[in-house]
């Protein structure tokens, strides 16, 4: 039994030394090489951070400036062109008769007007009454986003029926 192991051993031996000694050749000496690809898709968000979004209040003929409410905005959007948020308004419409017309610029007494203002309610940058941009960016907001604040007033005016009025600001955000 022993002649046998040595044999095995002895030849197991002479494999491991022709291998050491020979030169092992690949047939393409080439580096491989894997390529990754990611494509990063563009993603826009557009919420209310702050704000109830209904904003009601009971007021009294020839009542001016009464601030309805304030939301807070904030757009986050990777497009490389960049985005915007535009902002259409409507009048105000009575459940009895008449409306409140958006304007832009301040509430008066003898006007029955209603605007949105940009920033907390002591600001005076009024909206425009169509196409007025929220927010407008030529390039991607990836980290904390853009923030915009919005604060709506109203005056009541002379001889407005009693009733409610209903109306809506409505905020679109477009990729560039």
């Amino acid at each position: 039994m022993k002649t046998k192991f040595f044999g095995v051993v002895a030849v197991l031996m002479l494999v491991g030394l022709f291998w050491a000694n020979s030169s092992f050749a690949a047939s393409d000496p080439a580096a491989v090489v894997d390529t990754l690809t990611v494509t990063v898709d563009e993603v826009c968000t557009f919420t209310r951070t702050a704000g109830a979004g209904t904003y009601t209040a009971s007021m009294q003929p020839n009542k001016t400036n009464m601030t309805l409410g304030t939301s807070e905005f904030t757009a986050v959007c990777n497009s490389p062109s960049g985005y915007q948020v535009v902002a259409a308004f409507t009048a105000l419409t009575g459940s009895v008769n008449g409306s409140i017309p958006y304007y832009k610029g301040k509430p008066t007494t003898s006007t029955k007007r209603w605007t949105a203002v940009l920033g907390p309610s002591s600001s005076t940058d009024y909206m425009a009454t169509s196409g007025a941009k929220l927010m407008d960016t030529d390039g991607p907001d990836t980290s904390e986003g853009t923030v915009q604040e919005v604060s709506y007033k109203v005056s009541t005016g002379n001889g407005l029926s009693a009733g409610t009025y209903t109306g809506t600001a409505t905020y679109t955000l477009t990729q560039k």
